[in-house]
Formats: structure tokens, sequence, C-alpha cells
């Protein structure tokens, strides 16, 4: 590939991670306000539903956002630039520990919020 192919690629890899990143946030947004607004009145099925969903949803397009960047970085790493321009950061791994921080901070939340109903 060329020098302009490959800085191309990485810039859509670069917006489809972005994209995924913010479907990430908003999957997460909705639990946690379904986790607020009515968390405490969900009957045990109804927690298992909305649960399950979250976890499923979340760990696809958590480890979807990650991989995707990965993949981003491998071809930005590729572009030839001058010696003074910006050279990407690999931030995998912490792009990883955040996105499971906030996956099990939400479930934390959700916890939270159903023991202050029990108590």
């Amino acid at each position: 590939m060329t020098n302009y192919e490959l800085a191309d690629y990485a810039a859509s890899m670069m917006g489809n991670f972005l994209a995924a990143l913010t479907i990430y946030f908003s999957v997460v947004t909705a639990y946690v306000v379904a986790a607020f607004v009515a968390g405490d009145r969900f009957t045990r099925v109804q927690l298992a539903i909305v649960n399950s969903s979250f976890v499923i949803a979340a760990a696809i397009v958590g480890s979807l956002s990650v991989l995707i960047f990965k993949r981003f970085f491998s071809f930005a790493t590729q572009v030839e630039t001058p010696s003074t321009a910006f050279r990407p950061f690999d931030f995998t791994i912490p792009l990883g520990l955040l996105v499971f921080m906030i996956f099990v901070g939400s479930l934390v939340f959700m916890w939270n919020v159903r023991k202050r109903r029990d108590a």
C-alpha cells in the first residue's frame, strides 16, 4: 500500500473506533440510567434480562472498540511521517482497562442500587 492509502485506512479505522466507543458509552449510560431510575423495582426476571443484555452488549462493543483501536494503531505506525510529526501512542492496554473498569463499575452501581432497596 502507498503512504496515502495507509493514512486513509488509518483515518478510517480511527473513525470506526470512535463510533464503536460512542456506542459502548451509550450502552453503559442506558444501563446506569435504568439502574438509577428503576433498579430497585426490578423483579428477578427483569433484572436477569437487563443484566444479561448489558453484559452481552457491553462485552461485544467494548471488545470491538479495543480491537479496532489496535488495528488503527498497527496501520498508523506504518505511515511514514516527518520526524517532527505526531507519533501515535499505543494505549490499547489502558483502553482495555478503562473499558473493563467502566463495565465492572456499572454492575457494582446496579448492585448498590439493589442493596439500598434491601436495607
